[in-house]
């Protein structure tokens, strides 16, 4: 059915005459718009498929500062802190998020603001300036969040970073968004203004708008967009395969001054949204740790039963928490994706038996598969879950997107995958598991202190015990025992100590 057909069948003037017909300068595939007369908002959202991964391997963070000078830098005749003072009355705002293989532009406003506020933020993307000052001003912020941020201050996402670093070896994924100190501090006007033509361009763009938005304004989108043609404009780099190292091994970060142990671990694999087993482990996931809910199994006895940490979650694929919710960020797709486990920080004396405990019940869930009833009681719990991963405009929007990145029909949308949750059998999930969620492969990152007699602990592989301040019950103590005890089955070779200040230099 033809765009303007279907439109109007949406909006009930079926039976009208149709209108003229336009030029599409952009693709369907490109190109999203939901039309809401009555919504009092216009949300925008311009997607990149253009990441880290596209980095020069000399230049990491180069796309990323890149992204991050033409939000924060003069656009057309406006300067960074000119477009801030008139959007703080039209109490719109324009945000940036910059992924491994994608970068977002996102945009709200209201719709009596829509004529001051689109020439701002198409500007931002059309005719940013680059000037020197702007750059050196986000380089040197960029540098401050690599090494005082996530090197110094945020134990939690450098873990995360440093499991992604060993299951993505020599990989376009291996380093952060961010890039490395002598990535930033390489990076020249001429890189960005050949990186923004290469990648920022017209074939990799995909964007959504919705709201009260009328043609002109539709049309007006779609050729700003289609204006961002270059001709160094490329298309996406094929990836190298992933890892098929079938070795675990254990990287522990160095940190003398941390109080505590930041614990991640996981394994790559080839399981994307696009792949018929992508909702069955994204049920197991639910059911070892929903991120930040207490459904899962990790977090009921990490945390619940025995008080390690604050909590203790599974992902079937990268995630990356929106703001300040527990739902998971829409347009952060990968071709290539992980299975992974957080724990969040445990005491430095409880982190051997942790990983010890996170590790077992991995096994357990993997070789004897999830019980009858723990399965019903997962199943009936993401079937409403999920429905809250798409409350906002801006998630609907994004996961619009999302299904044209892996593929129309895939579980990518929403609302196909609790379609597809809903008819997965126990057999599906516990087969999907064995498949693809090998234990032996796992890599463990860990940030902490101590960390040598860590390593050495984890080697020589003595007994762990722990001690609680509270009376616990004789099953949960005879459990610890075993735990204590259990084999991570790792040699000297296996264990690497690295210091902090090699990361990311």
């Amino acid at each position: 059915m033809k765009r303007w057909a279907l439109l109007a069948l949406l909006l009930g003037c079926g039976a009208r005459q149709a209108p003229a017909a336009r030029e599409h300068p952009l693709t369907d595939a490109q190109w999203q718009v939901t039309r809401d007369p009555a919504a009092p908002v216009v949300a925008l959202r311009v997607v990149f498929e253009a990441g880290s991964a596209d980095d020069p391997a000399l230049l990491p963070g180069l796309t990323h500062l890149t992204a991050l000078a033409m939000l924060e830098g003069r656009a057309g005749e406006v300067t960074y802190a000119e477009r801030e003072r008139l959007l703080f009355p039209m109490a719109a705002h324009i945000s940036l998020h910059v992924e491994r293989e994608q970068t977002v532009f996102s945009a709200r406003v209201h719709k009596d603001h829509l004529a001051a506020f689109y020439p701002l933020f198409r500007d931002l993307l059309r005719a940013p300036a680059f000037d020197p000052a702007d750059i050196e001003r986000v380089r040197v912020r960029s540098l401050s969040h690599l090494t005082q941020d996530l090197r110094g201050a945020d134990d939690e996402a450098l873990g995360k970073e440093v499991l992604q670093s060993m299951l993505f070896q020599g990989h376009p994924y291996a380093h952060p968004e961010l890039g490395s100190e002598r990535g930033l501090a390489g990076i020249s006007r001429e890189w960005m203004l050949a990186q923004r033509a290469r990648v920022f361009c017209a074939r990799r763009v995909r964007a959504a708008v919705s709201g009260p938005i009328d043609d002109a304004f539709e049309a007006q989108v779609e050729a700003d967009l289609a204006a961002l043609a270059t001709p160094e404009c490329t298309e996406r780099a094929p990836l190298p395969p992933a890892s098929t190292l079938q070795t675990r091994r254990v990287w522990i970060i160095d940190k003398p001054e941390a109080a505590s142990v930041a614990i991640s671990f996981g394994l790559p694999y080839a399981v994307a949204r696009n792949h018929p087993d992508y909702a069955a482990l994204t049920l197991a996931a639910a059911y070892l740790g929903q991120h930040r809910t207490f459904a899962g199994r990790l977090m009921k006895k990490i945390r619940g039963d025995r008080g390690l940490n604050y909590g203790d979650y599974a992902y079937a694929e990268n995630f990356v928490q929106e703001g300040d919710t527990r739902f998971p960020m829409p347009n952060v797709a990968r071709r290539q994706q992980y299975f992974s486990i957080w724990l969040r920080p445990v005491k430095p004396q409880d982190a051997h038996f942790a990983l010890r405990m996170a590790v077992r019940e991995l096994e357990q869930v993997v070789n004897e598969g999830i019980g009858e009833a723990d399965f019903a009681r997962i199943q009936r719990f993401v079937a409403s879950y999920f429905a809250l991963y798409a409350q906002t405009e801006q998630q609907r929007l994004g996961y619009a997107l999302d299904a044209r990145f892996y593929g129309e029909g895939t579980a990518a949308d929403v609302e196909a995958l609790r379609g597809e949750l809903a008819k997965l059998t126990r057999e599906q999930v516990n087969a999907a598991l064995q498949r693809h969620v090998l234990p032996a492969r796992l890599q463990v990152a860990m940030v902490g202190p101590a960390a040598q007699a860590l390593a050495d602990k984890l080697v020589a592989g003595e007994p762990s015990p722990i001690t609680y301040n509270v009376d616990k019950p004789a099953e949960l103590l005879g459990e610890d025992k075993l735990i204590e005890k259990h084999n991570l089955a790792l040699t000297r070779e296996q264990v690497n100590v690295l210091p902090l200040e090699s990361l990311f230099r």
